[in-house]
């Protein structure tokens, strides 16, 4: 009897020893998989989150749909697991679709003239609402200078957009700051001296930009502006803009086609933060090409509209 059970409990080990080897090798296949952030695909259509999982080596499941008013249809309203947390390669992030409701993103109409603004909205299911207009420096007349609500904003179908357009050049009364924001401090600097102002500087470091460069200003360009009053600058730090021999880490971004320009921005999060390295209004399927010098490990983070459509390791 003992001879004949031989054989079978043989057989029994030997599956047993199988099924632990398959197990071991497969606990140690899915812990050798790279470690990866969950990117934040909200406001996001499932398409543009494919995009953004694929490179990251991450799935997508939709589980469900759901009437929300705050997005637009087929946009992304819920994930799980939620961006930011660390998960390894190969797992899936299940989403909530928006069904829609009314609503609807603002279009970027800056630089656009009245006559095409209307006409945009229009296409849209949207109103002009309130127009103001300012003298401007740096807008033709007749020509959108912001909106409110911005670009990019959610928005009500039928909703009303109000317009600030530029009227020209100011009164000879009326003195308004240039935007200096790209230019060089000797040129701001040349004309605050010359309208007896004091200028303040803060020094940013920038490896997009060239040495020197504004970064920023306050008051912001357009802005009426008194004798006497001082002009704070935030400029490119000496030493920090690129010297073209290749150094750094680059960041590459082709901008979505499309029928309006996209304000894009890229940060940084290193070491030191997160800091805002470029910053630009893009031509639809114009390039970014810029490159960075972060302290240890970092990550860049892409926006397109003021919302979040990639971010990437740096290595």
């Amino acid at each position: 009897m003992v001879k004949k059970l031989g054989p079978y409990v043989l057989f029994v080990l030997m599956g047993i020893i199988a099924y632990l080897c398959f197990d071991w090798a497969v606990g140690a296949a899915i812990h050798n998989r790279k470690v990866v952030l969950v990117p934040d695909l909200s406001a996001k259509s499932v398409n543009d989150a494919l995009n953004l999982l694929a490179p990251l080596g991450l799935g997508l499941e939709k589980e469900g749909e759901q009437f929300d008013k705050r997005f637009p249809a087929g946009a992304i309203v819920r994930q799980t697991p939620p961006a930011g947390m660390p998960v390894r390669e190969g797992r899936i992030i299940r989403v909530t679709v928006s069904q829609g409701g009314e609503t609807l993103f603002v279009p970027n109409l800056v630089g656009q003239p009245m006559r095409n603004t209307q006409t945009s909205l229009q296409n849209l299911g949207l109103s002009v609402g309130e127009i103001e207009h300012r003298p401007s420096l740096k807008f033709d007349k007749d020509t959108v200078m912001a909106t409110d609500p911005p670009a990019a904003a959610i928005i009500a179908k039928n909703g009303l957009v109000n317009l600030i357009l530029s009227d020209g050049p100011p009164a000879a009364d009326v003195l308004l700051v240039p935007d200096f924001v790209g230019e060089n401090m000797s040129k701001a600097k040349d004309w605050t001296a010359s309208h007896q102002m004091s200028v303040s500087v803060r020094e940013e470091a920038d490896i997009s930009k060239t040495e020197g460069e504004i970064l920023m200003q306050s008051p912001t360009g357009d802005t009426p502006i008194r004798p006497g009053d001082t002009l704070t600058l935030v400029v490119n730090r000496p030493g920090a803009s690129s010297t073209g021999d290749g150094q750094g880490q680059r960041i590459y971004y082709e901008v979505p086609q499309g029928a309006n320009d996209r304000d894009i921005r890229v940060s940084v999060i290193d070491e030191t933060g997160e800091r805002e390295i470029f910053r630009q209004s893009q031509a639809p399927g114009s390039k970014v090409d810029i490159r960075v010098q972060p302290k240890g490990h970092a990550r860049a983070r892409i926006f397109v509209n003021g919302v979040m459509v990639e971010e990437r390791p740096l290595q």
